[in-house]
């Protein structure tokens, strides 16, 4: 099973975030990694 989850979307960058069972990519990460990190620690994915 994967799991997919924007974590921002907008002009000033995109993140995603997709996780399988033994597998997680961050892909795209165009804002900062302590917004990136902040966004991760507040979804439930």
């Amino acid at each position: 099973m994967l799991n997919f989850c924007s974590l921002y979307s907008g002009s000033s960058g995109n993140s995603l975030f997709v996780e399988s069972e033994n597998t997680k990519i961050l892909i795209d990460a165009g804002v900062s990694s302590k917004k990136i990190e902040t966004a991760l620690s507040r979804t439930k994915y």
